[in-house]
């Protein structure tokens, strides 16, 4: 009997030896955030609820949701890099960048309108995600943009760019000192018009940029 306890005990103190290697081993596969800097050219599309129109609908905020990317390789130049345990940095090869953001626009009143839109629409809070093509693998990036400033400018057709003066916060690679642009050379026609959109949907084409930090 006491020859079968000890071989159940033996058994049981080698499983949870497995146990914590496995569970040593996932942890140590996650991958580091990247210090240094990063800019990615993208295209892609996006929504706005409501759709922005001539006069626009009595309303102060404009939902917006955007997703994008680079070409699947050399979209990217970077210089970057992940800690290693020489204490130095393992330098990163970036190809390339998957983007999504939503959130929403905060204006006066019919802040969907085009005149609103153009010149007065700003950030009230977006997040946007970076995922890194990435060799070795890094960790993504989250950054959220807070009451900005204006975010629309240039002609003939309108950049939507981020921060403009908007607060960020970041977390996962490039989040030291925590800054990122994102600018997004959309189809969206500067002028007004009574016939202008109206725009339920948008594109960006592929002059657009992400650059970190």
């Amino acid at each position: 009997m006491m020859r079968k306890l000890v071989g159940v005990s033996a058994v049981f103190v080698l499983a949870m030896t497995t146990v914590t290697v496995v569970g040593e081993g996932v942890s140590g596969a996650v991958p580091l955030s990247a210090t240094g800097s990063v800019s990615c050219k993208i295209s892609g599309a996006g929504k706005f609820a409501p759709k922005l129109t001539p006069a626009g609908n009595p309303v102060t905020v404009v939902k917006v949701k955007f997703a994008g990317a680079s070409a699947t390789s050399g979209g990217c130049s970077s210089s970057a890099g992940v800690p290693n345990s020489a204490g130095t940095l393992t330098p990163v090869t970036i190809n390339s960048v998957t983007v999504k953001g939503a959130g929403k626009l905060v204006g006066p009143a019919n802040a969907n309108s085009c005149a609103k839109f153009s010149t007065a629409d700003a950030a009230g809070v977006v997040k946007v995600k970076f995922v890194w093509g990435a060799s070795p693998a890094i960790a993504p990036t989250v950054i959220t943009y807070t009451a900005g400033l204006p975010l629309v400018s240039g002609s003939p057709t309108d950049t939507i760019t981020l921060p403009s003066g908007a607060t960020m916060t970041a977390t996962g690679s490039f989040s030291t000192p925590g800054t990122g642009t994102v600018s997004l050379l959309t189809n969206i026609v500067t002028a007004c018009s009574a016939t202008w959109g109206p725009y339920a949907a948008f594109t960006f084409n592929p002059s657009s940029y992400v650059s970190l930090p």
